[in-house]
């Protein structure tokens, strides 16, 4: 399952066995709400949001649990996740990308997250789903221990991650969870995770950088990341919304802008760019009330 960017939120999906579709998981991992500058990167995701802390909330709106696990040697990491593949694929990251060696330009590390489903751990090497595009994908054991237990993660905690045992633990319907999901998606929106900035002066603030001209990484990373995913996940959850018709307007309203921007950036216009980023940065501020008044 999967062919872009939803790594986490495809590889869930595999190892559940499909019971929810992935853009109903992005959606309510809360990523779609808002914008932040993680470093010199520009991620279309809320302020203080990592991929880990969105799967606890979209885990616990749709009433199941996991437990996530960590090891401290490569050996122990391996048995584990040896003996659970016995029962079907497992959800295993965040791993560094940039060590993935599967994928075509992939030799170093490059602080990129990525999650995948595992199938097969063999004597020689681990079997695969990999979400971005490469379904049974193989790399030899030393090379996928690289890339799970590699340190250059800046939200993860603890070495060679999985999350196993998926298990209910109340009876709700994914109705329940989008339901739920507004006043957190509020919350996410307004910047209450953050570090007190707010979202649209951040966004301001890079469509004032664009106007000089954005280099290196943030020019690379809109181009091949950022911008797509950001309009995808809006899309998304545009239509994970759609009871709200103010608050799915918005949305797409925000998807387009970013999905026309994807020519500009590949074309580095440095003004079409930075009046996108202000149109986003307004509709965040719509975005913001549309979630008030329905929360």
């Amino acid at each position: 399952m999967g062919s872009g960017p939803y790594c986490y939120a495809n590889s869930l999906s595999m190892v559940v066995g499909g019971a929810w579709r992935p853009g109903l998981v992005e959606t309510l991992t809360g990523s779609p709400f808002g914008f932040q500058m993680v470093g010199p990167l520009p991620l279309f995701d809320p302020a203080g949001w990592d991929p880990d802390t969105g799967l606890d909330q979209a885990l616990a709106l749709l009433g199941w649990d996991c437990d996530r696990e960590t090891f401290t040697s490569a050996e122990e990491a391996f048995e584990r996740l040896d003996a659970l593949c016995a029962d079907g694929p497992v959800f295993v990251g965040p791993l560094e990308m940039g060590l993935l060696l599967h994928q075509p330009g992939s030799d170093r590390p490059i602080g990129a997250d990525h999650f995948v489903a595992v199938l097969d751990v063999g004597a020689d090497g681990v079997t695969m789903h990999d979400p971005q595009g490469h379904p049974y994908a193989w790399l030899p054991r030393h090379a996928f221990a690289a890339a799970w237990g590699s340190d250059t993660i800046g939200y993860g905690t603890g070495r060679f991650p999985l999350r196993c045992n998926f298990r209910r633990v109340s009876a709700r319907t994914p109705e329940d969870a989008v339901r739920d999901l507004v006043p957190r998606a509020h919350q996410w929106a307004r910047g209450d995770h953050g570090r007190g900035e707010q979202t649209v002066d951040v966004l301001r603030g890079l469509a004032d950088r664009a106007d000089l001209g954005l280099g290196v990484p943030a020019l690379p990373v809109l181009q091949s990341f950022s911008l797509r995913l950001g309009a995808r996940r809006r899309v998304d959850a545009a239509g994970e919304l759609h009871a709200w018709p103010a608050i799915a307007s918005v949305l797409v309203h925000q998807a387009r802008a970013l999905g026309k921007a994807q020519y500009a950036a590949v074309r580095e216009d440095r003004a079409v760019l930075a009046s996108t980023f202000r149109q986003v940065a307004e509709l965040h501020e719509d975005l913001v009330w549309a979630l008030a008044r329905a929360s």
